[in-house]
């Protein structure tokens, strides 16, 4: 019988070609990658005898349906197991050699830095203008809840530590901001998760298994993506540009020079803000967030001054106690607010993601 047409909607992009193409190469390099680029990938739903008046199998029954971003693209690394995940990089760009960097000896030295481990770079054959960054997998910062007060203070500090470790070193982020903060979620979610489906173990199982970070602390926290980032000769630069994923930030302009490290202090500024909106129990971090996100960069904290007063806050939070305290997202992934009786549900074990 004919397929539907649909059957064919999930087949290789022209955007994932380049990651079937490096395949057998990355595999040499010790990289193995999803059976989807495989060069002789069959995809798994056409593979399928169907019987007559029975219903086609949907492509996103398997796994090997789900697509890259083209950009990005997870792997396991053959010699132990580790789930990794490449980034193609232009080889002269800033990030590279900010990534790199940020990952020598002797930076890995400093226990504030967070930017993100580079295990591996991988020149590509036959090409000298791009380049493969190879990091751990991470998981986005926000996509599991917080549960206690004390997790979120764990990822302030954190991210607010590697902040200052990159300004001292007179390089600005630039677009510090949702998407470019992670988690290591090894022992929130011992059983893994997929790199394109977070919220699976393997791309296709509804039975998703996580601890709370509070009951697995400490957790790490990590500062991702050095594309927009720059190195200057001081924190005095000023740029030009408006791109970035926060569009708030009031001094953003292509004709009026700014200085961005000021810009970090707002967008991390802006997250922590978000996330004080997005649940009850964060009120005590509002200050905070209201200081890093003044209208004028001359009157917000500089990273360190943030930090100061973070360190500070949590110094409080520490001494009355309240680090353990339950925090409960407002509109969560339910679309409705946790009930009381749900909450009761919840300290007794209850996981509403499950």
């Amino acid at each position: 019988m004919s397929l539907p047409d649909w059957s064919c909607d999930f087949l290789i992009t022209p955007t994932e070609r380049f990651w079937v193409d490096m395949q057998p190469f990355l595999l040499a390099q010790g990289y193995r990658l999803r059976p989807r680029y495989d060069p002789q990938w069959k995809p798994s739903w056409l593979q399928v005898q169907v019987k007559a008046g029975e219903r086609p199998p949907y492509p996103t029954d398997y796994e090997d349906c789900i697509e890259s971003s083209g950009i990005t693209l997870d792997a396991i690394r053959v010699k132990d197991g580790q789930k990794v995940v490449f980034k193609r990089v232009k080889a002269n760009s800033d990030e590279l050699t900010i990534a790199v960097s940020l990952s020598s000896e002797m930076n890995k030295q400093d226990p504030r830095n967070c930017a993100v481990p580079i295990l591996d770079v991988i020149m590509l054959p036959g090409d000298d203008a791009e380049a493969l960054l190879v990091m751990p997998q991470l998981m986005r910062f926000h996509v599991l809840p917080y549960r206690f007060l004390g997790e979120f203070c764990e990822f302030t500090l954190q991210i607010l530590e590697g902040l200052e470790f990159l300004h001292e070193k007179d390089i600005a982020h630039r677009d510090l901001f949702w998407e470019n903060l992670m988690m290591d979620a090894t022992k929130v979610v011992p059983k893994g998760h997929h790199f394109r489906k977070w919220q699976t173990h393997d791309g296709i199982s509804e039975d998703y298994q996580w601890n709370t970070r509070w009951s697995v602390r400490p957790v790490s926290y990590y500062i991702i993506d050095f594309g927009l980032s720059s190195q200057f000769a001081s924190k005095d630069a000023l740029v030009l540009g408006t791109l970035g994923q926060d569009k708030s930030v009031p001094e953003l302009s292509n004709e009026v020079m700014y200085n961005p490290f000021m810009v970090d202090v707002y967008q991390f500024g802006s997250v922590i803000k978000r996330c004080v909106n997005d649940y009850e129990g964060l009120d005590a971090f509002r200050e905070l967030s209201e200081l890093m996100t003044m209208k004028n960069p001359n009157e917000r904290p500089t990273a360190a001054e943030s930090l100061a007063l973070c360190k500070a806050l949590v110094g409080k939070i520490k001494k009355s106690g309240s680090l353990d305290s339950r925090v409960w997202r407002r509109n969560s992934q339910f679309y409705m607010g946790l009930m009381a009786v749900e909450r009761l549900a919840v300290k007794c074990g209850w996981n509403p993601l499950k």
